[in-house]
């Protein structure tokens, strides 16, 4: 029997690898017959890299750019075996790089991403694809431009935080840059504004009080329009432009990016759909499971590909929100599998993941196995 292990990261307890070689260890210590292949997944977050590295090889780096803060951090990527480079903007300006107490959105910015893509086009990397997802920052790249090298007029001589830069730019000119092709890899569809854009929909999250997300929108609106006059006249309601506070936006504008699915590009880097021609079962796995997962492109991508092969797959997860088998029929799955009950502490579960996802796969692998 070959199982294609093929799980996303469960996000802060677990990362994808950690999440499949545990699947892996149980399985074939029940079952020393089967073949377990570990292919994990992500969407342009934390955790690309690594998936592609494992994949396909290629040599990490480290470059020390500025975390949100401003403050210096070595900023992790991968240069690909073609020659091209990957980075992840949270390995730059990502919520995990703060303490719970600096999510200010108002002191944090996207500088450190415009950095290390700045030092990458000076060393000569032509190609770029750069993973959106898990940042802090709420600025629409503002920090990621001045850093880039754009130079921005402001209407008052010393704004009080991002959100205050952003409302009174009056022009901004961006220099010449070396030719560099920008893949921006991100899997959320959201505009720029408006109630489903970048503040509306992650503010919260990242710091923004409710009362205050209108005045962040309509900041960041005059600081797209006055980039898209002055720069390039990219449509701020494009799919994909609120993507990581505005930084799918940013890159459109700044750096002529495009925006490309991010699990499609793991999916189809990481080998998935070569090892999908042998597999027999599918096996993968995400923190939590609710009604919103069916717009998840990692799982509904492994699930479309398996499908069309006629694999099985099966999901564990740390959480589900909702009746299993609805979610089991809706989002097309053999299985949901929670590894938690739904009585038990999230901040312990959390904690225990690894040993309760072991101990998920021995209970349900004698029923997954014969079915």
């Amino acid at each position: 029997m070959n199982v294609l292990l093929a799980p996303d990261s469960f996000k802060g307890s677990l990362t994808a690898l950690r999440a499949a070689e545990t699947i892996a260890a149980v399985i074939t210590r029940l079952d020393p017959a089967v073949r377990c292949v570990l292919r994990p997944q992500a969407d342009g977050g934390e955790g690309t890299v690594d998936a592609i590295f494992r994949a396909v090889g290629g040599r990490l780096h480290l470059t020390t750019v500025h975390d949100p803060l401003g403050r210096p951090v070595q900023a992790r990527w991968l240069q690909l075996p073609d020659g091209s480079a990957l980075v992840e903007s949270a390995a730059c300006i990502g919520l995990t790089l703060l303490a719970g107490d600096e999510h200010d959105p108002r002191l944090l910015r996207s500088d450190g991403l415009g950095m290390l893509l700045r030092d990458l086009a000076e060393r000569g990397y032509s190609t770029v694809y750069c993973g959106l997802g898990g940042t802090a920052t709420n600025d629409a790249g503002y920090g990621l431009a001045t850093a880039l090298g754009a130079r921005f007029q402001l209407s008052i001589e010393a704004p009080r935080g991002v959100r205050d830069a952003l409302a009174s730019v009056r022009a901004v000119e961006m220099p010449h840059r070396a030719a560099q092709a920008i893949t921006a890899l991100a899997d959320v569809d959201n505009p720029l504004l408006g109630p489903r854009g970048a503040t509306a929909v992650y503010g919260p999250q990242k710091g923004i009080p409710e009362p205050e997300i209108q005045e962040w929108d309509h900041a960041i609106g005059h600081f797209a329009a006055v980039a898209r006059r002055d720069v390039r006249a990219v449509d701020p309601d494009a799919p994909g432009m609120g993507a990581a506070g505005g930084l799918g936006f940013a890159l459109a504008c700044f750096a002529g990016a495009r925006i490309h699915s991010g699990a499609a590009f793991v999916r189809r880097h990481s080998g998935f759909d070569d090892v999908l021609a042998f597999a027999d079962l599918v096996i993968t796995g995400e923190g939590r499971i609710d009604a919103q997962s069916t717009q998840g492109k990692v799982l509904t991508g492994l699930r479309d590909a398996a499908a069309g092969r006629g694999v099985p797959i099966v999901a564990f997860c740390g959480e589900v929100v909702g009746d299993v088998d609805t979610l089991t029929h809706d989002l097309g799955l053999s299985a949901i599998i929670p590894i938690t009950s739904p009585d038990a502490s999230r901040a312990n579960a959390m904690r225990e993941a690894e040993r309760l996802l072991a101990n998920a796969v021995v209970r349900a692998w004698p029923v997954i196995s014969a079915s």
